[in-house]
């Protein structure tokens, strides 16, 4: 089993280094919506950025990091549409293409869900792009189930 931290701001390169995989695939799939390289700098800065905001937690998985999961809580207030929730939303999550099917993405969902519980969230969600097939039944296959779709169309 791989052991999983909590990453600091002093992991943003850590962080920066995993997501340039998922950046690889995005950009490979929608090249109008995502940079193929983007600056380490700026991308390691964003990360920094990220993870000193309090309402953040990343997981690192392994020694040196192979994997990730970045999620932000969410709480919306009672509206006159919908009672207040508080959600766990897992912005990113990636393992090296080397270290994959190993168990390290499913330890970094247990650990969201177990942060989750922590922080008395409601529920759990992330998004996934249509085309990353591999990864709805991998979601799937950890207990996640559609809930919405987003559509696209150009003016």
């Amino acid at each position: 089993m791989t052991a999983l931290r909590r990453a600091e701001p002093e992991d943003a390169n850590s962080v920066a280094r995993l997501c340039v995989h998922v950046q690889g695939w995005h950009a490979a799939h929608y090249p109008e919506v995502f940079f193929p390289e983007p600056d380490p700098g700026a991308l390691a800065s964003h990360f920094a950025e990220r993870l000193r905001d309090p309402s953040v937690t990343c997981f690192l998985a392994g020694d040196p990091a192979l994997g990730y999961a970045l999620c932000a809580l969410q709480v919306r207030p009672l509206s006159v549409f919908s009672p207040p929730t508080r959600r766990l939303m897992i912005d990113h999550i990636g393992v090296a293409p080397q270290a994959r099917r190993q168990g390290i993405g499913r330890a970094l969902l247990a650990a969201a869900r177990a942060l989750a519980r922590d922080q008395a969230c409601d529920e759990v969600m992330l998004d996934t792009w249509e085309a990353n097939h591999a990864a709805h039944s991998f979601f799937e296959a950890t207990g996640f189930a559609v809930r919405r779709m987003l559509y696209r169309a150009l003016p």
